[in-house]
């Protein structure tokens, strides 16, 4: 589908996701058959529209469900559930916890944005600055103890860097990980631990040491009242926090940690950050990395996507497993799994080598 015609057919979904739509409905604005749109549609963005309207309406819901006092079966009724039980049950299976609790605790999620936005204006850098600033001022005059920064890779820590975003008084630290992409182990950075990642990032043990565990030394040396976790909402950067959670629930931490959400595909940051409790999450970091099963205990939402994408993402149920099978041999590949799935977070590496995976399990 040409970019304009697949922007024509999400604005009118935009447009209209508090009232009755279809696929038939969509089609008939866009002067296209229902066959024709749905075949387009999917091999453009990567799902079917049934599914994308779902996802769009839900988070539509959720933003309501913050920001209005409306009822929750009034907001269900809205976005085309017959009942509030059926909204909270789409509602609790897409972000992990119910409307009211949402609504109470205003915890983090993923969004799913629009699809033709497939690219954000680059306003929002101006503001993510003045954010991040904003809140290390609110944690250095409400905290009177030493702070460790840790950033979700290098790329971050270096726009801090340049950017002067980094507090004199502070500790900053990038963790330069891709743990949603292959093995682990149940110790963290323990001699078998570092063995799996090595084995799975097709990197020597010199090099990891190198630009892993170096640039986290401070973490694993240091004595800090406070941690701050900067990380993403996408399923890259999630599993990431994971990590670094598990690992601070490993070694007993008894500090205050704090979580602060970048939303990487608008350049934004949330303008809060939200207590966290690291205890707990040795035994979700095995189930999940260790065991590939669904976590013993509570998450947030946007961790509970996360993981919900990660445990699912390499299947054959997979939408970026689908559309490789789909565009096998395209030149232009990697590029496109890029634009059309921003919410996992992977690199080009990691696309170029489930592009290997998938043609290698359909030649077996």
């Amino acid at each position: 589908m040409m970019r304009v015609e697949l922007e024509r057919a999400i604005l009118y979904v935009e447009e209209n996701l508090e009232h009755d739509l279809s696929l038939n409905d969509v089609a008939r604005y866009c002067n296209y058959s229902p066959y024709y749109l749905s075949v387009l549609f999917h091999q453009s963005v990567g799902e079917t529209m049934k599914s994308y309207i779902k996802k769009r309406r839900l988070t539509r819901a959720a933003e309501e469900l913050k920001k209005s006092d409306s009822s929750i079966i009034h907001i269900a009724i809205t976005y085309g559930y017959s009942s509030q039980e059926a909204f909270s049950r789409a509602f609790a299976e897409r972000f992990g916890v119910p409307p009211h609790k949402y609504r109470r605790t205003q915890t983090p999620i993923q969004e799913t944005y629009p699809k033709h936005k497939l690219s954000f204006s680059k306003g929002g850098g101006e503001i993510m600055k003045d954010t991040i600033k904003n809140l290390q001022e609110k944690m250095e005059a409400r905290y009177d103890v030493s702070i460790l920064h840790v950033l979700n890779g290098s790329c971050m820590l270096e726009r801090f860097s340049n950017e002067k975003l980094m507090n004199k008084n502070a500790t900053y630290v990038s963790f330069n990980e891709a743990m949603c992409w292959g093995e682990a182990d149940t110790e963290l950075f323990s001699p078998a631990f570092i063995k799996a990642r090595v084995q799975s990032l097709q990197t020597t043990e010199e090099e990891y040491r190198q630009k892993v565990l170096e640039a986290l030394e401070p973490l694993f040396k240091g004595d800090y009242g406070i941690i701050v976790l900067w990380f993403g909402d996408d399923m890259f950067c999630q599993i990431n926090m994971m990590t670094i959670l598990a690992y601070l629930d490993q070694t007993g931490y008894k500090g205050d940690v704090l979580f602060c959400m970048a939303l990487e595909r608008r350049d934004e940051m949330l303008d809060h950050a939200f207590e966290m409790d690291s205890s707990g999450y040795l035994d979700i970091y095995r189930a999940v990395l260790c065991n590939r099963q669904k976590p013993p205990a509570d998450l947030l939402p946007v961790t509970y996507q996360a993981v919900d994408m990660y445990l699912n993402y390499r299947t054959s149920e997979s939408p970026i497993v689908k559309y490789i099978k789909r565009n096998a041999g395209k030149e232009n590949l990697v590029a496109e799994l890029l634009a059309l799935f921003p919410e996992y977070g992977l690199g080009d590496l990691q696309y170029k080598m489930m592009i290997e995976e998938v043609m290698y399990e359909d030649e077996v």
